[in-house]
C-alpha cells in the first residue's frame, strides 16, 4: 500500500496558508491604521480600527485551529478503528503498528510512523508509545496510547478494549455533531448582529442629511463610532468562543 508519508494533510496545508497570511493581514491592518491616523487625522477610529482588526485575526486564528483540531480527532478515530478490526482480524500489535503508520492520515500517521522508527531503532515499544502517543495533542491518541501502553507492560485483551475505546469515540463525534448544530444558531444569530449595525449605518448615511459628516468629522461622532466597532467585534468574538464545544487541547495538558 501508498503511504501518505510525504502527502500533505488538509490540516497542515490549512495552518501553512494560515502562517502566510499572518504577516500581510497584519500589515494591511497597520496600513489602513496608518491611514486613518496620519492621513484623515482620525486617531480614534484607527485605534478603534486596528483593535478591531486583530481581534478578527484571533477569531479567524481559533477558527483554523478549532477545525484542525476536529479533522485530527476524526483522523484518530479512523485510525484506532483500523486498529480495532486488524487486532480482531489476529495480527499481531507490530503488525497493526506498521499498518497503521501507511494506512493513518494526519498527526495520527506521523505518530504511528515515529513509532514504528523509533522501534526498528531498539527503543522499546511501550517506551515508544509513552513518548509519542501518550504525549499527544489529540485526546483520542492519548487514550490509544495509555491502552497500548498498559497492555504492553501488563498483558490483557487489546483487541476488546480498543474495539470499546473506538466505539465510544465514535459515540462522542456523534455527540459533537448534534452539539454544534444546536449552537449554530447562536453562531449564525452573531454573524447576523455584527453585520446589521452596519448596514444601518450606511442605510442612514444616505438617507439622513449630514448623518455621515457627524460620524466621521465630529469628536462625538468618532467616539461613538470607535466604541461601536469594539463592542460588536468584542460581542462577536465572545459568542464565537462561548459556542465551543470543547476547549482545544494544548501542549501542557498533553
Amino acid at each position: 500500500m501508498t503511504s501518505d508519508a510525504h502527502k500533505p494533510t488538509a490540516p497542515a496545508t490549512e495552518k501553512q496558508a494560515l502562517e502566510r497570511l499572518r504577516l500581510p493581514l497584519f500589515m494591511a491592518g497597520l496600513a489602513i491604521t496608518s491611514v486613518l491616523w496620519f492621513g484623515a487625522d482620525k486617531p480614534l477610529l484607527a485605534s478603534a480600527f486596528f483593535a478591531v482588526w486583530q481581534v478578527a485575526l484571533m477569531v479567524l486564528r481559533a477558527q483554523s485551529r478549532a477545525a484542525d483540531a476536529l479533522l485530527e480527532e476524526q483522523y484518530a478515530v479512523e485510525a484506532i478503528e483500523t486498529a480495532s478490526r486488524a487486532l480482531r482480524a489476529g495480527i499481531p500489535l507490530s503488525g497493526m503498528l506498521q499498518i497503521l503508520a501507511q494506512e493513518a492520515r494526519g498527526e495520527s500517521g506521523r505518530s504511528f510512523r515515529e513509532i514504528v522508527q523509533r522501534e526498528s531503532l531498539g527503543e522499546e515499544l511501550g517506551a515508544a508509545v509513552r513518548n509519542v502517543l501518550v504525549r499527544s495533542a489529540v485526546p483520542a491518541l492519548r487514550a490509544f496510547g495509555l491502552s497500548l501502553a498498559v497492555q504492553v507492560s501488563a498483558g490483557g485483551n487489546l483487541a476488546e478494549t480498543t474495539d470499546r475505546l473506538a466505539n465510544s469515540l465514535v459515540a462522542r463525534a456523534r455527540m459533537r455533531r448534534r452539539a454544534r448544530a444546536i449552537v449554530a444558531y447562536s453562531r449564525t444569530a452573531a454573524s447576523v448582529l455584527a453585520i446589521l449595525p452596519l448596514l444601518a449605518v450606511a442605510l442612514m448615511c444616505s438617507t439622513i442629511d449630514g448623518y455621515a459628516e457627524v460620524l466621521l468629522e465630529s469628536h462625538p461622532g468618532n467616539v461613538m463610532l470607535a466604541a461601536s466597532m469594539v463592542m460588536i467585534v468584542g460581542g462577536f468574538a465572545a459568542i464565537q468562543r462561548l459556542g465551543r464545544i470543547e476547549p482545544l487541547a494544548t501542549e501542557n495538558d498533553a
